[in-house]
Formats: structure tokens, C-alpha cells, sequence
């Protein structure tokens, strides 16, 4: 950068002295090329970060064009004229996708009455948000007033 603005400098120097060009056009052509040169610094700085951030958006765009395994938007999917909101969970077993190493449900079975107030008390890890995360249906595992709750419009059953 420095002798590129030295021999501008020079060169500046004899084509004023000759004029060919003003003392203005001279400062203005030595700004520009100053101006450029720290942006090019600057950006040639973050090079680096550039493909960790393409890898990044990558990773954000693949989640967000996945296919979901539960279509929140259908409306084709029943809607129960009675609803009484009786739950019944059937020897469950439940491992989440992402750690199947770890198995959080093992046979549990439930019985949840509509009105029915019901405590789940446990030390952390043993399926409490888990359990009501499969009422919610964020996953397809259990029976509704003995109706598979995979058969529901989702937008109905969670207003309920």
C-alpha cells in the first residue's frame, strides 16, 4: 500500500509540475486510492470468518427448508365433534431424534381423565416435560378419547 501511494505521490508530482492534471485532481486521486486500499485491508481481514460463516447459513437453511415430521399448517386432518379430552398414554417409549442413546419414556403408561388434575413430580431427566410435550403433540405417540392424535388437525387440538 505504502509504495503504491509513494509512487503516486511522485508521479502526482511531475504530472502537476508539467500540468497535465491540478494540484486537486491529485489529492482527490491520492484519497480514493487511500480510501480503497484501508477497505481492502479491512475486508481481506475478515477472509477468514467468511467460510465459517457460509457454513453457517448452510446449517440455518437446512433447517429451515426440512420437511417437518408434524405439519403444524394442515387443516385436512379430523377435528372431534365431542371432545372430551380424555389422554392415555400406552406403554410409550420415547427417545428423542437427536440423542438416541438416551431413553427418556420406558413403558409408561398414563391415564389422564378430562378435568382431572394430575402432578408429575420426578428428578430432573425422568420424562415430566417430555410428557407434556407428547399432550401438545410436538410428537406422535398417544391416544386422545382413544383417537390417534396423529388423526387431528393440530391447530384444532392444541386450541382445545
Amino acid at each position: 500500500m505504502y509504495f503504491s501511494l509513494a509512487a503516486l505521490f511522485i508521479l502526482g508530482t511531475y504530472l502537476v509540475r508539467k500540468d497535465k492534471i491540478t494540484f486537486e485532481s491529485l489529492l482527490l486521486c491520492f484519497n480514493c486510492i487511500a480510501f480503497d486500499a484501508q477497505n481492502v485491508g479491512q475486508t481481506a481481514s475478515m477472509a477468514p470468518d467468511y467460510s465459517k460463516a457460509v457454513q453457517a447459513a448452510e446449517k440455518i437453511l437446512g433447517l429451515l427448508n426440512r420437511k417437518q415430521s408434524i405439519d403444524n399448517d394442515s387443516s385436512d386432518d379430523d377435528e372431534i365433534l365431542k371432545f372430551n379430552g380424555n389422554f392415555e398414554f400406552a406403554n410409550v417409549h420415547f427417545i428423542y431424534p437427536n440423542r438416541p442413546e438416551s431413553v427418556i419414556l420406558r413403558e409408561f403408561t398414563l391415564k389422564i381423565q378430562a378435568g382431572q388434575q394430575v402432578a408429575l413430580v420426578g428428578v430432573s431427566g425422568c420424562g415430566k416435560s417430555t410428557t407434556i410435550q407428547l399432550i401438545e403433540r410436538f410428537y406422535d405417540t398417544n391416544l386422545v378419547d382413544s383417537n390417534d392424535i396423529r388423526s387431528f388437525n393440530l391447530q384444532w387440538y392444541r386450541s382445545q
